[in-house]
């Protein structure tokens, strides 16, 4: 395919590895890290997904469309352990940096448009983050010190490129007060060795309704500290409860019933979730993708409580809740 594909070029693709014949094709957006593509042939559903060398972002930001590959040695082995939370893998082109795998039902929202208000909730917020915890406490627990994992995701480069460089080692340098803990916090996630690690578990990559829910997105997968995925959407949650104070409350319940979850499914201990989630909230504020619906007074807040979170002994993610309430009061 072309760098930008077009429905035509995507439906001839398509027909050349052997996946549909006469589709009905939707461009999906909300990414910045590749193009992605509803593709429906009654009764079937797929989802196209190419990975870009460039991100669509303001910044110059780049990462190895090998990715790919990680997203589909992921999702194989993820949809074994939960097949009902995951799609399931298809097609794999290397040559083309492209992966086919099944779609969610027709008519599920993705969790951050729901989070947000923008959508109607199927599920439930705190058992949607329930039900999160529980998956990534399989994963965890199931791969936890797993040789043969660890030695299939041994390549950090995408992960450094995606989430280390663009958030860490950016808001290490626009705060050089608190830059020798980010760094810490980034060595830490390039060096411990727990389990595989998703490595963007957002609200933006899960889809709900009223029957379920479906992760998405694995391609910075590798093994890794299992801190990041927790501190990831601690930090989503946090950032939507300071966007709305009114929803705080229940934001923070919905934190808890996550952090209890997963508890229950992966008995490993998990260290610096406070600082972690500090680093996280910096960089969707002052990194290479700040978050987009974040007003430049809640941008500010933001910044304080992180900063706040790093120059205090590392506390555990029931202070950070703590903190957050004071402000949204």
């Amino acid at each position: 395919m072309s760098e930008t594909a077009s429905d035509g070029s995507l439906v001839e693709y398509l027909r050349s590895r052997g996946q549909l014949a006469e589709p009905g094709v939707t461009v999906l957006t909300g990414g910045v890290s590749g193009e992605t593509f509803l593709v429906e042939t009654a009764p079937s559903r797929i989802v196209v997904k190419r990975a870009l060398s460039r991100l669509r972002v303001a910044g110059e930001w780049t990462a190895k469309p090998e990715r790919a590959m990680t997203e589909a040695h992921a999702l194989e082995l993820l949809h074994s352990l939960t097949p009902d939370r995951t799609p399931e893998l298809r097609d794999v082109d290397p040559l083309c940096h492209t992966i086919v795998m099944t779609a969610a039902p027709a008519g599920w929202p993705v969790w951050k448009s729901v989070l947000l208000g923008d959508a109607p909730d199927p599920a439930g917020v705190t058992e949607t983050a329930g039900a999160l915890g529980t998956v990534l406490g399989t994963w965890h627990a199931r791969t936890w010190h797993d040789r043969q994992v660890a030695s299939r995701f041994n390549d950090y480069e995408a992960f450094e490129q995606l989430r280390i460089s663009p958030f860490h080692r950016t808001v290490a340098a626009a705060h050089p007060a608190v830059a020798a803990r980010v760094d810490a916090c980034a060595r830490e996630l390039l060096t411990r060795r727990d389990c595989l690690v998703h490595g963007d578990f957002s609200p933006k990559n899960v889809l709900v309704g009223s029957s379920g829910l479906m992760v998405l997105d694995f391609e910075v997968a590798h093994f890794g500290a299992a801190v990041f995925d927790l501190a990831f959407l601690q930090c989503h949650l946090v950032l939507k409860a300071l966007h709305m104070p009114s929803r705080a409350a229940e934001l923070a319940g919905a934190a808890r019933r996550f952090a209890g979850s997963y508890e229950g499914a992966c008995r490993h201990p998990v260290r610096r979730i406070g600082w972690h989630t500090a680093c996280l909230l910096l960089a969707r504020v002052d990194g290479l993708s700040p978050a987009g619906y974040l007003s430049p007074a809640t941008s500010e807040a933001v910044r304080r409580l992180a900063l706040g979170l790093l120059a205090a002994d590392d506390p555990p993610a029931a202070e950070v809740w703590d903190r957050v309430a004071e402000v949204t009061r």
